[in-house]
């Protein structure tokens, strides 16, 4: 092959392999199926509401139900149910209560940053409690499609132990402001997330 031939099949080459590259990088990223995720977290919590009453009897039912068992439960279930909380605490509540299942359509959590309550939050903390008052960024309300609620706290906390230290604090004192105000329906816990989204601390309201 001539040379000049040569270098013109090696410089077209290196065009196709480039045009490749930049297509393969540029592929968007596969869009997350909210419905597939929704029915893997009702799937996993009907099977632990299933456990709890088959471990518990009938009156399992009630403290499922009734005094918040299942949406206790969904914060310390993982991955599958942190995706969709929701969701997953649907599913525990008819697995307990021995409902057929009932998967759901789409994403059932709905998350709602509630920008008055930061605020008042921080003025009840006051001037001897400032400090903490800095290292919340938003207050967020996590309806999970029940009358139940969860309330998430951002912030800037790394799962340390002195941040911990600091983030049970934190809840300490939101739970006593809190004081049961609920509005429409009960929230049950109060969950403070660190710098990255992971669950630094929680305890029930």
């Amino acid at each position: 092959m001539h040379p000049s031939h040569r270098l013109w099949c090696l410089a077209l080459s290196c065009v196709v392999l480039a045009a490749v590259t930049v297509s393969s990088c540029t592929q968007s990223a596969p869009v997350r199926d909210e419905k597939q995720t929704a029915r893997d977290a009702y799937a996993d919590g009907y099977a632990k509401g299933r456990a709890v009453r088959e471990s518990r009897g009938k009156g399992a039912s009630i403290a499922e139900v009734v005094w918040g068992g299942c949406t206790r439960r969904a914060l310390d279930a993982g991955r599958v149910a942190e995706a969709d909380r929701g969701a997953w605490v649907g599913g525990c509540l008819d697995g307990v209560s021995e409902f057929a299942k009932d998967p759901p359509a789409g994403r059932v959590t709905v998350r709602t940053q509630e920008k008055g309550l930061l605020p008042e939050f921080r003025e009840w903390l006051g001037e001897d409690d400032r400090a903490l008052a800095t290292h919340v960024s938003a207050i967020t309300v996590v309806e999970l499609g029940t009358s139940d609620f969860d309330v998430e706290l951002t912030t800037d906390y790394r799962p340390s132990a002195a941040d911990r230290f600091d983030a049970e604090e934190m809840s300490a004192e939101f739970v006593e402001w809190w004081d049961g105000d609920d509005g429409d329906g009960k929230a049950q816990n109060l969950v403070v997330r660190g710098s990255r989204g992971e669950k630094i601390a929680a305890r029930r309201l």
